[in-house]
């Protein structure tokens, strides 16, 4: 089928047949050759897999267009997916097609939502009665990945008005949608007759409100909150005549002032959203145009379904897209989803074949019809199919996608349609807002909040029962309506009524009512709204502390999570990951093994002030050298003739020269890294025009043929400028050799390990074997004075015969090994950058891959190019070679390990190539091998070992050369698994355990993984605070030991024991056996530690026991203590961990008591779902606050099981950083996050919210004791407007800027002292009696308040108002001096809060009292505050109540402090007393000599602090004299 005929959908004469929905699908003549087409070299792949899978379904003859729009099938039975829980790949790595590179899944495994599987059951027996016709089935099919990292796939939840309607059913969408590209659709149709109007444009809107559904919707949303319908009920209460206890409007105001701040917030916030949605709509992008016949600037929002986009490198995708060009040759992209799915490895996507417009795209002829599956949540799931003319289909699957928000990377542009656009994307579909999570502090408040409603339902019923029997107490005058302080009823009622309302049960119901409107001040409906602003400014100065940015990396805190961050001030037990997170995650090649020798690297690290592109390197070793020197020689100095036999000169069979050349050949090649040499440049600009830049494509042209010969040749001079671009043509690659290669937009730096090997000129000899365009480099290392002279006689004699042989040098120029080297460094070192210096720009998935790599780079194994079925590797004395792929076995957690199978260019030999865990290679290593063998492996082993007590990562390599009938068989079975839709992934194992047996070791590397910056100091401070630290890896357990010891998680003098149980039975005796014998090690302890003080041989400091009241004295205690019990760390195993986390075993209980008497716990090879078994055992049963800190997807799942998540922003991607709360750049943030934010946000909001207790409480106690004046009849001295305003306003402002603002110890303090932490571990702030002390306190306070004021105005002449008036200014005092004794820091900012409290009292006071004569029909105030204010009666009980009111408080705190202060009051007082001694200074004339005490400086070195110290500075005697001069 060739691209100018187009295919299958509208041809000729298809617009008139789509109007008036009769016609075919396009005659004959538009088909062109269908099947010639289809013949085209591709890749035979499965639906599941992409590429081309053609299924018979031919639609009837006559059916017409319309017709076929609405009724062409899905794929058929060979299209159609298993049932249930389908395993696919997605796309992180490459996996093995048919031949050549194919990218497979990012490792992540779904967590299905509840009652998933019971729903599939319901499924799996409905459809044995149907027949599988269909290509798109309903339900989960879920697609999982072997790091077992959970992400939860989002569910369509029905509306609230679908709910409210159950009786409508809600119409099934579809299964399958088709899509027309736009351009082919004729003109004349209307908006609603358009193929594709019925779907969304690309606008996205994820605003909560419109300006019309602001106030319904946010009202509906805040009233869900239980205290603001408990505030609507008292205002709806307030309504109702016999109940009334203020005016309607004053009785609304607390609660129009909650709702009115509230939805002021939301509105922010919201209108935050909107202007993000509109930067998002007005992105451009090009959009194919009909009209223009080009492509045109079109914002996003004006994208539809079939639009034909044009993508450039690095761009953004605008909406979900089907690609159908790409400018590889291969119709290969890449794509970054890392806004996605947080994942920063590229992932490849292949163009639609089989259209019949593979070689030349042109969008104006594509006018075929796709059927696609109805948008979903699963990011990696896409199903549809493109029907062709004649019957066939081409299916589409996620190979073929492109998701929104995604970037395209290693591509110049592709060309697509939009499938998806809008909110049906699938990035909008899983688009989840801010996550909730109700920290403990919050917990225990709603628990007080309901003790209040108990509280309130006491005095209600008391103030009730007061008002019935006074009531029933003036039952003979109740009926005339003479009971005191009770309103008399109208003389018009009826008896009946006057009866009824006299009648003291009746009163007493009625009052009950009452009070519960004049007490509803208790409940603190404005706590919600000041502990959110305390939160949001909490999480703001976190966000704003310098501290957490790293320098390197420029990133610093996120904080995703705005309502815990009193949370880090409890944390109890931190789980942490290894790999990335304690460590760099950047890997420094250090050690090798080959032959059975060790080589060791010298590491070199990049200062940290440099670049953060640059990585840490290594020294080559001189052994290693010179054994690759040995074997280069031979082939460089041959004579040309030895050359025409391609093995004369190559080294033997299986010998140690072979194995060198093999492990090389195997880091090079035996990865998924992507190679990029040049920027890629798109001619088309932003506006869809075409301009070519010549310069810049020439430019392009020569950086690539530069680097790509720079990396081939061998030793090229400094130099050499002249040759270099004579040479540069002899090169047979007219295009870049990289067609995946990325688009770096300045040119690599140049690097070191960059320079040539050898300081010579080269001389080039062609292959001339012709069934492989390879290139061989010859180097001749003659002297470097004849350099330029030798390369223009090069070029004479290429250019004179293409047969003539380079002239073969002296023997006298030939060089040693040794002086080879000695160049070699010396090159080295050069500081003139030649142009052919420029090493490839390397992007790997891991850096692991990346080290390796970069390892066999720097020995001259050089990865220039990776196609799709071939890779072009510089091989030392060898040249340029390129290797058929055949195979990529891919990577993946059950295997452990990765294949590549290639075909060697000259022995036509096809060769397996293995890296991987050491257990996964060493068992399959064959066994019929000679002693000599053996001893090598055994020596491997050792190496192996010795690596990993280091702490370094070990991998090994094999090779194994296949016969070509092993191949075959092989090649055959595979297909038959990779081409298998049941039990696929299963088949495959076996396919890839089959092939990777009987294997030849090459050898083993150790990589270092080095420790981050402060990692032991902050591990230390944790433990130091009373955290208990667990660290979980995968890592082997010597590597993880060793690391445990270097990051002091393991302290020398520890006791280490051990978990390494292989059935279950072992595992419970060991466990009790350490058991058993920790307990009788703790009672023998006891018991000497009793005799101890019976003898007199431990005392405490001043009488007080072991548990005194300060850290120094324990700490000087537990020194004097000879028989403290030995610390313990616990190992265990993966192997062990199945048993223990077995819930049959009943293990869990006794192994979470033996870590409990653990300092620490190391769990190794422990997998992702392990990870999380373990945080979620730790949390549920020893009932502890968690927090679990990681970088990568497999920690994903640990991270969310937490209480508290932490991601570190490393370089596996960002799944952890998205799945966690806070995100930090380093591991040493987590001390001051916890230690000083966490500490500061727990004592805040602990003495804030107990405070607000107190004030409601203590104002609502001072209306009961009035009732005892008045009979209980409901009335208040206390005017309605105050009782309003004065927890809204006159006493909100000091808590909120306490919350921010106050400190109880400064941050170097807390830094110092991680000791203090447990003040927030232990919750000793916010205990359980807390709430009822303060509820005691605020009796007592109304109590004098209330009753002293009575006694004192009890002869004057004041009215009830003028005495309640003077209460409320008491009150207002006594909680501004509660207020300023919990305050622990004074600063500007709390004197202003207090001093804005009585501005506002006064100013409000001033207003109402001076301008509402009689307002809300209440008695008029007018000139009551001026009145108050100008008696001395009013002052003197405002001062002497206030200060009687908060004397007690006041006195037991200064008690505490001088008896038995607080741990962190006596850190402050001792670092009080040694402030002064911080930096003493004295100086003697008779001596000439300073005398410096600095007992505890921190000396800074660049972003690091040094270890304190303690010491005199200049040490000299110091002689006073008594003139006057000195003194």
């Amino acid at each position: 089928m060739n691209g100018a005929s187009g295919g299958g959908g509208y041809g000729s004469g298809s617009a008139h047949a789509y109007a008036h929905g009769h016609g075919g699908m396009g005659g004959a003549s538009a088909m062109g050759g269908g099947p010639s087409g289809v013949a085209r070299r591709s890749h035979a792949r499965s639906a599941s897999h992409g590429g081309i899978m053609i299924t018979r379904d031919p639609p009837p003859p006559d059916q017409g267009v319309g017709n076929t729009l609405q009724g062409m099938g899905g794929a058929t039975e060979g299209a159609v997916h298993g049932r249930g829980h389908q395993r696919t790949f997605s796309h992180g790595q490459l996996v093995e097609g048919r031949r050549g590179h194919r990218r497979e899944g990012s490792k992540t495994d779904f967590i299905l939502p509840a009652g998933h599987e019971e729903r599939e059951r319901e499924r799996e027996q409905q459809k044995k009665s149907v027949t599988r016709t269909s290509s798109f089935p309903k339900g989960h099919s879920r697609q999982a990945s072997r790091s077992e990292s959970i992400y939860t796939i989002r569910q369509h939840k029905r509306t609230l008005l679908q709910k409210l309607m159950f009786w409508k059913k809600t119409p099934e969408e579809s299964r399958t949608r088709v899509v027309v590209a736009n351009h082919v659709v004729p003109p004349h149709l209307s908006r609603a007759e358009h193929p594709n109007s019925t779907y969304p444009d690309n606008s996205i809107c994820t605003t909560k409100y419109t300006i019309l559904s602001f106030l319904p919707k946010n009202l509906f949303e805040q009233f869900h909150r239980f205290a603001n319908l408990y505030f609507l009920f008292i205002v709806l209460l307030n309504f109702v005549p016999a109940v009334n206890a203020f005016g309607k409007e004053v009785a609304m105001l607390p609660l129009i002032f909650v709702l009115g701040i509230t939805a002021i917030k939301d509105a922010f916030e919201d209108r935050r959203r909107y202007l993000s949605d509109k930067r998002v709509n007005n992105a451009t992008c090009r959009v194919y145009s009909r009209d223009q016949g080009r492509y045109v600037k079109t914002k996003w929002k004006h994208v539809r379904v079939g639009d034909i986009i044009h993508l450039s490198c690095n761009e953004i995708i605008p909406a979900d897209i089907v690609v159908l060009n790409s400018s590889d040759d291969y119709g290969i992209c890449f794509i970054e989803s890392s806004n996605l799915d947080g994942e920063s490895n590229l992932k490849q996507r292949q163009s639609v074949k089989g259209l019949g417009m593979d070689d030349t795209f042109e969008v104006s002829k594509f006018d075929f019809v796709m059927e696609v599956g109805a948008p979903s949540t699963k990011i990696y799931h896409f199903t549809g199919t493109i029907p062709l003319q004649s019957g066939e289909r081409v299916p589409l699957t996620k190979d073929n996608l492109l998701l929104r928000d995604c970037a395209l990377r290693n591509t110049d542009y592709v060309e697509g349609i939009v499938v998806y656009a809008g909110r049906e994307t699938k990035a909008m579909l899983n688009n989840g807002g801010t996550r909730y999570k109700r920290s403990r502090l919050e917990r225990r408040m709603n628990k007080e909040v309901i003790w209040c409603v108990v509280i309130l339902f006491v005095m209600c019923l008391i103030s009730a029962t007061g008002s019935g029997l006074w009531q029933n107490y003036y039952e003979v005058n109740a009926t005339l309506g003479l009971v005191p302080f009770i309103p008399p009823d109208s003389l018009s009622a009826s008896v009946l009524k006057l009866r009824l309302s006299n009648n003291s049960v009746w009163v007493g119901f009625i009052s009950f009512w009452t009070f519960v409107i004049i007490y509803q001040v208790i409940i603190p409906i404005s706590l919600y709204v000041t502990i959110e602003v305390i939160k949001l400014m909490q999480i703001y100065h976190i966000h704003r502390d310098k501290d957490f940015k790293d320098k390197k990396s420029g990133k610093t805190i996120e904080c995703r999570a705005l309502n815990i961050p009193e949370e880090l001030g409890q944390v109890e037990f931190v789980f942490t990951d290894k790999t990335g997170t304690l460590t760099e995650n950047n890997m420094v090649f250090q050690r090798c093994s080959i032959n059975g020798t060790d080589y060791a690297h010298t590491p070199v690290i990049i200062n940290k002030n440099q670049s953060s592109d640059q990585r840490d390197t290594f020294t080559l070793n001189n052994q290693l050298q010179e054994e690759l020197a040995s074997i280069e020689l031979p082939l460089i100095y041959a004579q040309p003739g030895s050359r025409q036999n391609p093995t004369a000169l190559s080294p033997p069979k299986d010998s140690p020269s072979e194995r060198i050349m093999d492990f090389f050949f195997t880091l090079a090649a035996c990865n998924t890294v992507v190679v990029a040499k040049h920027p890629h440049c798109d001619e088309m600009n932003a506006s869809g025009m075409i301009v070519p830049n010549e310069s810049t494509k020439e430019s392009n042209t020569s950086e690539v043929d530069n680097a790509s010969y720079s990396t081939t040749t061998s030793s090229i001079g400094s130099n050499s400028w002249g040759p270099s671009r004579v040479l540069r043509g002899f090169l047979p690659f007219s295009r870049p050799l990289s067609p995946i290669a990325s688009s770096p937009r300045s040119t690599p730096p140049r690097t070191p390990e960059s320079s040539p090997r050898y300081p010579a000129p080269l001389t080039l000899t062609p292959n001339h074997n012709q069934s492989t365009p390879s290139v061989s480099i010859t180097l001749n290392p003659i002297s470097q004075s004849d350099s330029l002279e030798s390369a223009h006689g090069i070029q004479c004699d290429h250019q004179a015969s293409a047969d003539s042989s380079p002239v073969r040098p002296s023997l006298l120029n030939i060089q040693s090994a040794q002086m080879y080297n000695s160049n070699i460094m010396r090159e080295s070192r050069s500081l003139t950058p030649s142009p052919l210096d420029i090493k490839p720009i390397y992007e790997a998935e891991s850096p692991d891959e990346l080290a390796l790599v970069d390892a066999a780079y720097k020995y001259g194994c050089r990865l220039l190019r990776r196609s799709l079925h071939n890779i072009l590797i510089s091989l030392p004395g060898y040249g340029l070679s390129e290797y058929e792929v055949l195979h990529v076995l891919p990577f993946d957690s059950n295997r452990k390990r990765m294949s590549i199978i290639v075909r060697h260019p000259e022995t036509q030999e096809k060769i397996l190539y293995c890296k991987g865990a050491d257990s996964a290679v060493l068992d399959n290593l064959s066994r019929a091998v000679d002693d000599k063998t053996k001893l090598r492996i055994f020596r491997t082993q050792q190496h192996l070992y010795s690596y990993s007590k280091k702490g370094l990562r070990i991998l090994c390599m094999a090779k194994r050369i296949l016969s070509d009938t092993d191949y075959e068989d092989w090649a055959m079975k595979h297909k038959e698994a990779e081409n298998s839709l049941s039990n696929r992934e299963h088949k495959l194992q076996d396919s890839y355990n089959r092939i990777e047996k009987n294997l030849k070791l090459v050898g083993a590397t150790g990589i270092e993984d080095r420790l981050q910056d402060g990692v032991p100091e902050t591990i230390q401070a944790l433990r130091n605070a009373g955290i208990v630290v667990w660290v979980l890896t995968g890592d082997k357990q010597e590597t993880a030991v060793n690391i445990a010891y270097s990051c002091a998680l393991f302290l020398p003098d520890m006791e280490i024991l051990k978990l390494n149980a292989r059935t279950k039975d072992q595992a419970e005796q060991t466990i009790h056996f350490y058991l058993q014998q920790i307990d009788q090690q703790e009672e023998a302890w006891r018991h000497t530690d009793m005799q101890a003080i019976a003898n007199g041989a431990v005392q405490g400091a001043g009488g007080t026991s072991r548990t005194g009241m300060e850290f120094s004295a324990i700490q000087h205690n537990n020194q004097r203590q000879p028989h403290l019990p030995k610390q313990r760390g616990l190992v265990v195993d993966g192997r062990t961990l199945v048993y223990i986390l077995d819930q049959r075993a009943n293990l869990k209980k006794a192994f979470l008591n033996l870590a409990g008497k653990c300092s620490a716990v190391l769990c190794c090879r422990a997998t992702p779902l392990q990870k999380s078994l373990i945080v979620r055992s730790a949390k549920d049963n020893l009932k502890v606050l968690t927090l679990a800190v990681g970088d990568g997807a497999n920690d994903v799942s640990m991270i969310q099981t937490a209480d508290v998540g932490v991601g570190i922003s490393g370089v596996e991607g960002r799944q952890a950083v998205m799945a966690s709360d806070y995100a930090i750049a380093r591991f040493r943030h987590l001390e001051k996050l916890l230690l000083v934010h966490g500490h500061w946000c727990y004592d805040r909001l602990s003495r804030i919210i107990l405070y607000f207790f107190y004030k409601n409480a203590s104002f609502v106690f001072i209306l009961l004791c009035y009732q005892l004046y008045n009979g209980f009849s409901g009335s208040s001295m206390i005017d309605q407007m105050y009782l309003m305003v004065f927890n809204l306003l006159f006493t909100s402002i000091p808590p909120i800027i306490v919350g921010i603002y106050d400190k109880d110890a400064p941050e170097e303090v807390l830094l110092a002292q991680p000791q203090l932490y447990a003040q927030g571990r232990e919750s000793q702030l916010y205990k359980p009696h807390s709430f009822w002390v303060n509820i005691l306190d605020a009796a007592y306070q109304a109590i004098v308040i209330f009753f002293f004021a009575a006694v004192l105005h009890e002869d004057s002449n004041a009215g009830m108002y003028e005495l309640g008036l003077t209460v409320t200014h008491a009150c207002l005092v006594a909680q501004s001096l509660h207020i300023a004794i919990e305050t622990k820091a004074w600063t500007v900012i709390h004197v202003f809060g207090l001093a804005m409290s009585f501005l506002l009292f006064y100013g409000f006071g001033v207003l109402y009292t001076m301008t509402c004569v009689a307002c809300f029909g209440e008695p008029s105030q007018f000139g009551e505050l001026a009145h108050a204010l100008s008696s001395p009666l009013h002052w003197l009980t405002v001062l002497l109540t206030a200060i009687l009111a908060v004397l007690p408080r006041f006195v037991v705190r200064a008690v505490l402090c001088s008896v038995n202060p607080s741990p962190v009051v006596q850190v402050l007082i001792d670092n009080k007393g040694s402030k002064q001694k911080d930096f003493i200074v004295s100086w003697s004339r008779s001596t000439s000599s300073s005398s410096v005490y600095r007992p505890n400086c921190v000396e800074e070195t660049g972003d690091e602090a040094s270890e304190p110290f303690s010491s005199l500075v200049t040490t000299t005697t110091v002689v006073t004299t008594t003139d006057e001069a000195d003194v």
